[in-house]
């Protein structure tokens, strides 16, 4: 399933699931349950947590590819971050039973007002067509993300410190438990701006993989929390609490998308740094990392260890007269075929250019022996597409011996023996004794491959 489907399929689970439970609790959400002194200050804490997490990625991430749009919602969550602090301390009961800055009860509801629809306003504003008219910048990026910042922090001490000084002067949201007020003030204001945000959002990120395609999905779930609120009627109530939960989750998606994102990102470079792009087959670094492992293993149990090296008779000759990318699929094909003629215990790997190895537990020069010729009649068996015929390879094998040190004399005992086959007329196995070449590293001239 391609990366783009994967997450399609995502985006419209978790949405659908938003608005299924927005639907179910609509028409029980005036139901009072009362309050809690601890419900409140616990959603406001994690979600002040996934914020700044939210902030510090994708300012980094800003940083890294000068994206105009992971520094708008960089911002958008900036401003979550400092709404949500003026609302902590206007709501009672979070910083104490009489905050500072509830001059009256509306204060809360104003500033949830402006955190639940800026929020939206400004991630739909960061993929808005606008922002990423100009492409990449290349000017220096941390001054214009600190001056942005700067700005917006500007901005919502501007919006808090408006809803203190003239709160006596607003429109009333609130009376007592009753919150009827905030749907005939707000909501003409606050729904329509949220929907377009989505909507702008939604066309933007469409096509898009990454993280930031959350985004529309972050702005529908602050929808369904806006509804629920507005529906409920009353605080403390079902609506009211299902509300604040939305809450979380909308600001936990696009950090939760991120981190399995750079997941994705570490696994993949891991993959890339021990195995072999072409082939899939096990690269040099790792092959020498494994072949210790298992020789360390065979001298512990006491059992035999085998290596075959092998390298394409006249590779060259293949990439000058048919091109490098019939040249990738004659060694794709041969790694095809070592992984069909070993075992599932072995391990197959490719060295670099057209030289591959195979490393093979619990098997002696015999087993080794066999193996290695029945890889090479495989190799000339089969008709490669993109040059009409088979290839032939040239085979060393070795044994572990007690002289050997570590894996690279062991490995450089079965190199030598292959360019002993490839002396001897090529397309061959061959051999090197254990006492001629153990630890010596071998200088002169090799015969042409």
């Amino acid at each position: 399933m391609s990366g783009l489907v994967r997450t399609q399929r995502s985006t419209l689970l978790v949405s659908s699931i938003s608005i299924l439970v927005t639907l179910f609790v609509l028409p029980l959400g005036g139901h009072h349950l009362g309050p809690t002194t601890s419900y409140v200050p616990a959603v406001l804490a994690t979600v002040a947590c996934f914020d700044i997490m939210s902030v510090w990625l994708l300012a980094g991430e800003y940083l890294d590819t000068g994206d105009r749009r992971m520094l708008g919602m960089t911002l958008a969550y900036l401003w979550s971050l400092l709404l949500m602090g003026g609302y902590a301390l206007a709501f009672p009961g979070v910083i104490s039973s009489h905050p500072p800055l509830a001059v009256t009860s509306s204060v809360a509801p104003y500033l949830y007002i402006g955190w639940h629809a800026g929020f939206p306003a400004l991630l739909g504003a960061a993929w808005a067509p606008w922002s990423y008219l100009g492409g990449i910048e290349h000017r220096p990026r941390a001054a214009r993300l600190a001056a942005a910042m700067a700005g917006m922090c500007a901005a919502a001490l501007l919006a808090v410190t408006g809803c203190v000084l003239f709160a006596t002067r607003l429109p009333v949201l609130i009376q007592g438990l009753d919150t009827s007020g905030m749907a005939k003030v707000t909501a003409p204001v606050a729904l329509p701006l949220v929907v377009a945000s989505l909507l702008v959002c939604a066309r933007a990120v469409r096509g898009r993989t990454g993280p930031e395609r959350w985004s529309s999905v972050a702005i529908l779930v602050c929808l369904c929390d806006l509804c629920l609120t507005y529906a409920s009627r009353y605080r403390y109530s079902l609506g009211w609490y299902t509300g604040r939960t939305l809450t979380v989750a909308a600001s936990a998606i696009v950090l939760i998308a991120m981190l399995a994102s750079f997941r994705r990102l570490k696994a993949t470079a891991e993959f890339n740094a021990a195995y072999d792009g072409l082939t899939g087959l096990a690269n040099r670094r790792s092959a020498y990392d494994a072949a210790t492992a298992m020789i360390a293993r065979a001298r512990r149990t006491g059992t035999p260890l085998s290596v075959v090296m092998f390298d394409l008779d006249r590779f060259k000759q293949i990439n000058d007269g048919y091109g490098h990318a019939a040249g990738d699929e004659v060694l794709r094909c041969v790694a095809s075929t070592m992984r069909a003629t070993v075992r599932d215990s072995d391990l197959s790997a490719r060295l670099g250019g057209e030289e591959f190895a195979m490393v093979l537990p619990d098997a002696g020069l015999q087993d080794a022996r066999v193996v290695a010729e029945r890889l090479r009649a495989q190799l000339r068996a089969r008709t490669i597409p993109a040059i009409g015929s088979s290839v032939t390879a040239s085979f060393g094998i070795a044994e572990l011996q007690p002289a050997d040190a570590t894996a690279e004399n062991l490995l450089h005992r079965a190199d030598q023996a292959m360019y002993r086959a490839k002396a001897l007329g090529r397309d061959q196995v061959a051999d090197q004794p254990a006492d001629r070449w153990a630890g010596e590293l071998v200088t002169g001239l090799q015969p042409a491959r």
